[in-house]
């Protein structure tokens, strides 16, 4: 430096030499430091969110629950009752041609004496109506479109036996038996069988009933 003191060339020179070290050294370490907050920022700093995950395809879907069977069990028939003859209809019709008897013949059950007691009358006539009995013999028994149960004419007899079995199994049965028509009434069908819907000891009700009222009923003819 021309026209300078020596002592202020050095001075200047000195000067120039620290600035240049200050500037060459604070260049670095202001780097370095910097690099040290950009990564402590980055660990506070949340992570970014993860992209969507693209749906299941087709083939890994679960399978679909198999359909439930809506199928309904067949129903259970229910056990047949025994049916009530339908009085209210009349008798069954009578055939013109009468049946030929079975080559065997079925003996007709023997029954026990019937008893006639005023409780037994009561109860049989009550079961006379209930099940029907007047609907065709009349409310009194004195016939309607059935014979008469008063008089002393009896279609296939008057024996207790026969009367328990007609009662109990109907008209078609009589010819298993062998029996026939022996007297003759107004009868506009056949008698249905009342042996399934009545109860044990009905029929000898009944019978007790029908002694009350036909003085000629249980005598053999």
């Amino acid at each position: 430096m021309r026209g300078v003191p020596s002592d202020q060339k050095g001075s200047f020179m000195r000067t120039s030499t620290k600035r240049y070290l200050d500037h060459s050294v604070r260049a670095p370490l202001c780097a370095l430091m910097f690099s040290v907050v950009l990564a402590a920022c980055g660990k506070d700093a949340p992570p970014a969110p993860a992209a969507d995950a693209s749906p299941p395809s087709a083939a890994s879907a679960p399978a679909s629950a198999p359909a439930a069977d809506n199928t309904a069990p067949a129903p259970t028939p229910a056990p047949a009752a025994a049916a009530m003859p339908n009085v209210a209809a009349g008798p069954a019709p009578d055939p013109a041609t009468p049946v030929a008897p079975p080559a065997t013949i079925v003996p007709i059950p023997k029954g026990p004496e019937v008893k006639v007691t005023p409780e037994l009358v009561a109860e049989g006539k009550k079961i006379y109506f209930s099940a029907g009995c007047n609907a065709c013999h009349g409310g009194t028994g004195g016939g309607g479109m059935c014979p008469p149960l008063t008089n002393d004419i009896w279609v296939y007899g008057s024996d207790d036996d026969t009367l328990r079995t007609l009662i109990s199994e109907g008209t078609a049965a009589m010819i298993t038996h062998g029996k026939t028509r022996i007297g003759h009434e107004k009868v506009v069908g056949q008698m249905p069988p009342f042996g399934p819907v009545l109860k044990p000891g009905d029929t000898e009700k009944l019978l007790a009933f029908i002694h009350s009222i036909n003085k000629t009923a249980g005598k053999a003819q």
